[in-house]
């Protein structure tokens, strides 16, 4: 790319590039410049630095995993979360280092992740709750999926750092019945009882059902003993 045709959008998406690739420790404007052919300085008239360059990527891969439009789809404010869940899932094993930049304040709630910030907020509200106490309950739901979405994506994470993460694990060998430590003794009825057989996915969907649960109740709401599984996009 000659430097006449460099933009601030091309940039970005090598940089997205660059950091899918080999993860945010191999990001510099240097890598990137290279990656262009061009010189790492004319870098500096489309972005400023890199704190302003990580906040554009993670702005940007927010816009690449909107969540759907709601009008006429009839969803309720747990179809939302369900669904905000499965969006945010692919996003994450896709761009793992996003989840590092999501958490990271200087980096996060550009306009697209503010988007996604009211599409939640806009489905709490059928709570009859305050937009504030309806903001902190998305919160409450995304920290959930980013903490359930990080051992999902920590091999790759870990593997960009040229670590050799070993899947097994200690509970995993208490689960198989082949305990590698002496056992806790509240934790004994699990020796050899065998490995859950839900998806890690699903496994996010049962954890936010649960947390949906807890804002009824604490709302006064009953909560309905059969639950229609909720609507995907």
């Amino acid at each position: 790319m000659t430097e006449a045709k460099l933009s601030r959008e091309a940039i970005v998406d090598t940089a997205i590039t660059l950091a899918d690739t080999e993860g945010l420790d191999a990001l510099s404007m240097r890598r990137i410049a290279e990656r262009m052919g061009v010189g790492a300085m004319s870098l500096y008239r489309h972005v400023p630095g890199k704190d302003e360059l990580v906040a554009a990527m993670t702005d940007e891969i927010a816009r690449r995993y909107p969540y759907p439009p709601a009008e006429g789809r009839g969803w309720s404010w747990r179809d939302r979360v369900h669904i905000a869940a499965d969006v945010d899932w692919q996003l994450y094993q896709e761009h793992p280092w996003v989840l590092l930049t999501f958490a990271t304040p200087r980096y996060s709630f550009g306009p697209q992740s503010l988007a996604c910030l009211g599409w939640l907020v806009e489905g709490f509200g059928e709570l009859g709750v305050p937009v504030r106490e309806a903001t902190r309950m998305a919160f409450t739901v995304w920290n959930y999926i980013s903490g359930a979405s990080l051992p999902n994506v920590s091999t790759a994470l870990l593997r960009r750092k040229r670590a050799d993460p070993d899947e097994n694990n200690g509970l995993r060998a208490l689960l198989e019945g082949r305990p590698l430590w002496d056992t806790p003794a509240a934790l004994a009825e699990l020796h050899g009882a065998g490995s859950d057989q839900l998806t890690a996915q699903q496994s996010l969907h049962d954890g936010l059902e649960t947390i949906c649960d807890g804002f009824q109740a604490r709302l006064g709401i009953a909560v309905p003993i059969e639950r229609a599984t909720a609507t995907k996009p």
